[in-house]
């Protein structure tokens, strides 16, 4: 794995409920428990960045003006 991009360190304490899921997860996956978490981390990053988007964009309605009524 390279560590050259990795700067950062957390020390995490999870119950036993939450290990599982991490370890099974990531047994299934073939990866990592590190690897794991840094996937599940990049995936709320990609949905929090469409969310904000989308609220950039605001609805359509708000869009309108007094010349666009119909």
């Amino acid at each position: 794995m390279n560590m050259n991009d990795k700067k950062y360190r957390i020390t995490l304490r999870l119950n036993e409920r939450q290990f599982m899921f991490v370890k099974n997860s990531s047994d299934m996956l073939g990866v990592s428990p590190s690897e794991f978490l840094r996937m599940v981390v990049n995936m709320a990053q990609v949905a929090d960045t469409s969310a904000e988007e989308r609220r950039a964009k605001g609805r359509e309605n708000d869009k309108g003006n007094c010349n666009s009524i119909v």
